[in-house]
């Protein structure tokens, strides 16, 4: 999935929207089952399920609050990913080296032009050869700059995911919510309230697996291009750069 960082801030924006709208539904159906169940014409039997009932979805609520505010610790990390992916792509690094690649090679040196003799044969030779080692460091910044997009885009996916998970469950805490008024349907609505969020968190676990592929597979590309950069090959002398003079 391609990054957007306005996308992504509005995603996370809406997700804190949804998790307080969570909690305060969460209020209301328990001030509500307590209500009913304290009302003296209410029997013991009729009360103390229902009160079990959003003890239940109480402790489960609770459960997904506190499993989706651990993956919100890491909500910056998409942002610094998508906006160091740009440092590399832009001319912090590959645009520098594109440059360079593209001034000293040696059909585009311009000294020579002006500059005859053996110093300008001397310079010619050492500097052209620079050429095929600045691309190689365009190219590794390039392909760096895009694995770091990638990761960035699979982590505003799996936010994604549980901003979907969240617009789906919060409307079946409403429907526990209503149901708490007068105490009738609060129990069914109370199951099908965990029911729908345990569906959901299927759903958000596969997420969070495809997540942990895809920056699994960025890092084995990532310590792939450390060891190219470690290739000399390209450059003059095993080294570079060399000097000129």
């Amino acid at each position: 999935m391609a990054f957007s960082q306005s996308a992504f801030e509005d995603l996370i924006e809406k997700i804190n929207e949804k998790l307080k709208k969570a909690g305060e539904l969460m209020d209301k159906i328990v001030d509500r089952a307590n209500d009913f169940a304290g009302k003296w014409y209410i029997p013991d039997a009729v009360a103390k399920p229902v009160i079990a009932a959003v003890n239940k979805l109480v402790e489960f609520v609770n459960w997904v609050l506190e499993k989706i505010g651990e993956f919100l610790k890491g909500v910056i990390a998409p942002v610094m990913l998508f906006l160091d992916s740009l440092d590399w792509q832009d001319e912090k690094v590959r645009g520098k080296a594109s440059t360079a690649s593209s001034t000293t090679a040696k059909g585009n040196l311009q000294a020579p032009k002006e500059w005859k003799g053996d110093g300008a044969d001397a310079y010619t030779g050492a500097i052209w050869t620079q050429s095929s080692a600045a691309g190689q460091v365009s190219s590794g910044a390039d392909s760096i700059a895009g694995s770091l997009l990638v990761a960035a885009g699979a982590g505003l996916a799996f936010y994604g995911a549980i901003g979907l998970f969240l617009v789906q469950f919060i409307p079946a805490l409403g429907t526990a919510a209503a149901a708490g008024a007068t105490g009738v349907g609060l129990i069914p609505a109370a199951i099908a309230a965990i029911g729908e969020g345990t569906a959901g968190w299927v759903l958000l676990t596969t997420a969070s697996l495809a997540l942990v592929t895809v920056l699994g597979d960025q890092a084995k590309t990532l310590a792939e291009l450390k060891g190219q950069a470690g290739d000399n090959s390209a450059f003059p002398n095993g080294h570079w750069p060399i000097g000129t003079a």
